[in-house]
């Protein structure tokens, strides 16, 4: 493969003021008073929480019981990360061991800003879930060429409702291979009711807008994002014929009106707190159920079925991934604590406070992960033969449009300064453009296909 550079996003200079507003626990960060001698390690957490930061804190501790290496913990806001990174990583200056999200491995390999952890997988990788490894670690090397990250949870996405508003209405709600896009529409609709102040559907207009649209244009291309030569394909007219029923949802008043400026947050804030009757998302969202509702009022669907082939599409992954820096000057040491927060006792206690799923097989008899608890009808959709995880879209960086393009061209759209054929075409190019550039430059690199843990 051809080496790959990338061009400095940001100024160096930029980078005092970035280590000021880099949030550092009062832990020391010099060498453990245990061990004289022994490693000392910077983490970094791109979305903090007081609750995050005291777990690390702990778990950070008791591995410096365990191995006299210390641990300081550093937060950077995720509205500010992959900002931030870009600086650290173009000075050399990126923290022992960072969580990456999914999206800046594309930058961080291309940069050489962090390691392969190839060996770590060969010798470990029966101790994960198969969904890991036929979905995380193979798309990882065939965009890459190797394995960079070890994620630190796994998510399922499905779709929230609240059961006490279908109750009422006396709406049944389609099973099985009736379980479409279309039906989740008319259902959205159905739980609608102004007067009461109801609206069917948590939206996303803010940035993450286009990623669950991207799975559902995806329902009609069997997985695909491009063809083999590069050329993106979901601006078909059926593509543009879809793009305009989920804008409807927008358009026709089903949703609030400022929630073309939703992201993450209001969404879930909105369902939680009585406002709309849907939302999808990852299985995090069931922690905030959890904690706002009574179990009566929620429930939780599979993602809806493509009425083409009848695959379960679901943008299924980590969150999250433990990556080494490619400046560490211990990468052993990072290695062994990555390996110590992937432990079945300190994983299912990590994935208790996001609301996700643990990564070891051995997870005990907790009774949170059985057939009956509250994470059941996401691991029922791992086990559906149908479940498919499509690629997203590329190998190659594509953080800039993340960050922008991507939902400001969907706004524009839902607020009707352009058409959806416009949007999809305009988006296509970009992508189509960058590519055929990723190919061009990665000679032995070919389209990423859609993977299912299924054998």
């Amino acid at each position: 493969m051809k080496k790959r550079v990338v061009v400095a996003l940001l100024a160096a200079t930029m980078v005092v003021g970035l280590l000021a507003g880099c949030g550092a626990s009062k832990k020391d960060s010099g060498a453990s008073s245990k061990g004289s001698g022994e490693a000392s390690l910077r983490f970094i957490d791109v979305s903090p929480s007081p609750e995050r930061q005291k777990y690390y804190e702990g778990v950070f501790e008791k591995y410096e019981e365990e191995t006299g290496v210390s641990v300081a913990y550093e937060s950077v806001p995720w509205d500010d990360a992959a900002d931030k990174l870009t600086v650290l990583g173009t000075s050399g200056q990126l923290p022992d061991i960072i969580t990456t999200h999914p999206s800046w491995l594309g930058q961080f390999t291309e940069a050489e800003w962090i390691l392969p952890v190839d060996d770590y997988v060969e010798e470990h990788s029966d101790e994960f879930v198969e969904a890991v490894k036929s979905i995380n670690w193979a798309q990882e090397k065939e965009k890459y060429g190797h394995v960079y990250s070890i994620p630190d949870g796994f998510m399922v996405k499905g779709i929230f409702y609240r059961k006490d508003w279908v109750e009422e209405i006396g709406y049944k709600i389609p099973t099985g291979e009736d379980w479409t896009y279309d039906a989740y529409f008319d259902l959205i609709k159905a739980l609608t009711d102004k007067e009461q102040k109801r609206y069917g559907n948590s939206f996303r207009g803010a940035r993450g807008a286009f990623d669950p649209l991207l799975t559902y244009l995806q329902t009609f291309s069997g997985g695909y994002t491009y063809d083999e030569k590069g050329n993106f394909v979901l601006n078909t007219p059926e593509c543009v014929e879809a793009l305009e029923k989920w804008g409807e949802i927008y358009k026709g008043g089903y949703v609030p009106e400022d929630s073309v400026n939703w992201g993450f947050v209001e969404m879930v804030d909105n369902f939680t707190g009585g406002l709309t009757g849907t939302v999808s998302n990852d299985s995090e969202v069931a922690k905030a159920c959890e904690e706002k509702m009574d179990s009566s009022e929620w429930g939780v669907l599979p993602m809806p079925v493509s009425t083409v082939d009848g695959k379960l599409l679901n943008t299924a992954g980590s969150p999250y991934s433990y990556t080494i820096s490619k400046n560490s000057k211990y990468p052993e040491e990072a290695l062994e604590l990555i390996d110590f927060l992937v432990q079945p006792e300190n994983n299912i206690e990590y994935c208790k406070i996001g609301g996700l799923i643990p990564i070891k097989n051995d997870v005990g008899d907790d009774e949170t992960y059985g057939e009956d608890g509250p994470y059941a009808p996401f691991l029922a959709q791992l086990n559906d033969p149908n479940f498919t995880v499509p690629p997203t879209y590329g190998a190659f960086n594509y953080t800039d449009l993340h960050q922008d393009m991507f939902h400001t061209e969907l706004q524009k759209y839902l607020l009707g300064k352009q058409s959806a054929e416009d949007v999809l075409n305009h988006v296509g190019d970009e992508l189509t453009t960058r590519m055929k550039q990723y190919l061009k430059d990665n000679e032995d690199a070919s389209v990423e296909t859609p993977k299912t843990i299924q054998q």
